[in-house]
């Protein structure tokens, strides 16, 4: 379990003002971590443009939504790391590997490849399923230890979109693909 960056959470009436920059610089970290490990979920499933395959298949829809999701969530890392914490996050652009939008239609009739794609789907859902729990836990201690710092409420607010998103992410695991 992650322990509030200061040792009470908050900066006392009178206390020390390095303390809470102390912790607020630590929170930062631990913000710039789940940035990262979003980045890499998503980099996992950046293995193909699962969208195109929506019509085709319903785990990949499924993946479509969670990437989506996540995108949105990483964002808002990326835009509190950057505005209140000081800290550059690279951008990469995930997408330059995927297959052209032509290449999909042809390859979406061949059975063989659509059954690889569908195997691949599911385990990718798998992974992104057992990483969503820690990922939420951590976002939801993040807008925790952020309110209790006394952050600005726009920086609250935009963890509170991280913790929505992953909410959302986890919600559309529990209904059936179809």
């Amino acid at each position: 379990m992650m322990r509030p960056p200061s040792g009470s959470g908050g900066l006392p009436p009178g206390g020390d003002p390095s303390q809470a920059t102390q912790a607020i610089g630590m929170l930062g970290e631990r913000a710039e971590a789940l940035c990262k490990r979003l980045t890499d979920v998503e980099q996992a499933l950046a293995v193909q443009e699962w969208w195109l395959l929506g019509r085709v298949l319903a785990e990949a829809r499924l993946l479509a939504e969670v990437g989506s999701l996540l995108a949105v969530a990483r964002g808002e890392l990326e835009t509190i790391l950057s505005r209140y914490f000081g800290r550059g996050v690279p951008r990469s652009d995930i997408t330059d590997q995927f297959a052209t939008v032509e290449e999909m239609p042809d390859r979406a009739q061949d059975a063989a490849w659509v059954a690889a794609s569908r195997d691949q789907a599911i385990g990718l859902l798998r992974m992104v399923a057992a990483s969503l729990p820690p990922m939420l836990q951590y976002a939801q201690m993040l807008r925790s230890y952020a309110e209790q710092l006394g952050m600005p409420s726009e920086a609250v607010d935009a963890l509170g979109i991280v913790v929505d998103r992953l909410n959302e992410t986890g919600e559309a695991f529990r209904q059936p693909p179809v």
